[in-house]
């Protein structure tokens, strides 16, 4: 999923909400989509949520398409968007999507031979990916919009249906049922159209796609947590280059997935930091 850049005018608590970061391209998607049809050559097709245009080198390719915003969103009065929690709560209403599907962000990229039984079972169940970070339940201090509305979706489960979802999701592919995703909308209509009404990750936000699909799955039998060999690498790390160097285990095959991202905006050597993600992600997936 893609958005092209603009900066929210309101002023948020939370220095990730308005950070530039947010809004970098360094061709993320192309080398995403890249992943998928090295390792997964499974995928029927590829749609593409953006409010922008293909990159050039995704047009006329079949197995591609492009699915605007305005296709989508119930009520396009609303748009223009570039808050990924409200553009996400409607990709189940993407025309010819299959009922089981896999949602990436563009910053998600798969580094081995996947098949579909790493994300469904036999049985039609998902499967669900936590990391070792436990759910702020009771975090002091200010809260990321992720953060609130990781705990906003929790909340409702834990209400609902009495099951406590205990740690926050790995940065990974979504494994989502678009039947569920329906169910999850009707029930929760009101907090579902609220959401889609913020250009802007908002604190009241429920990540339907993610965190509320994922525990309200494994709430109601439908889901299964399972490990997933999975990496978070951070651009702004210090030790972003030992992280990412060609004899490191993200580059040996070491895990299945990856995201690389910063989470805010890199002041110091970010020109070398972005000629080291192309690099890698052209040697990693480049034709």
């Amino acid at each position: 999923m893609a958005a092209c850049s603009a900066r929210p005018a309101d002023a948020f608590s939370h220095e990730s909400t308005n950070s530039m970061a947010r809004f970098q391209n360094r061709d993320e998607l192309l080398f995403s989509i890249k992943s998928v049809k090295k390792y997964a050559p499974w995928v029927r097709h590829i749609y593409v949520v953006t409010n922008c245009q293909l990159p050039a080198q995704l047009v006329g390719d079949e197995r591609v398409s492009r699915v605007s915003h305005e296709a989508i969103f119930p009520d396009p009065s609303v748009l223009p968007s570039f808050n990924s929690r409200a553009i996400e709560a409607n990709l189940h209403r993407i025309d010819g999507l299959s009922e089981q599907f896999l949602y990436f962000n563009d910053d998600v990229f798969l580094c081995r031979p996947v098949k579909c039984a790493d994300f469904f079972s036999p049985e039609g169940k998902v499967y669900v990916f936590p990391s070792k970070h436990d759910m702020p339940y009771d975090k002091v201090g200010v809260l990321s919009p992720f953060e609130h509305g990781a705990l906003n979706a929790c909340r409702l489960i834990i209400e609902d249906t009495g099951y406590v979802p205990r740690k926050r999701l790995h940065h990974a592919p979504y494994c989502l049922v678009r039947s569920s995703m329906e169910e999850i909308e009707r029930r929760y209509q009101p907090l579902i159209d609220n959401t889609r009404k913020h250009k802007f990750r908002h604190n009241s936000d429920i990540p339907l796609a993610t965190t509320m699909h994922a525990y309200y799955s494994v709430a109601h039998q439908r889901g299964e947590v399972r490990d997933i060999p999975c990496r978070y690498v951070d651009i702004g790390d210090p030790l972003f280059l030992f992280l990412v160097h060609r004899y490191s285990p993200l580059r040996r095959g070491k895990y299945m997935v990856f995201c690389m991202n910063e989470i805010t905006e890199i002041r110091r050597f970010s020109s070398l930091r972005d000629r080291v993600v192309d690099h890698v992600l052209q040697e990693m997936f480049g034709d």
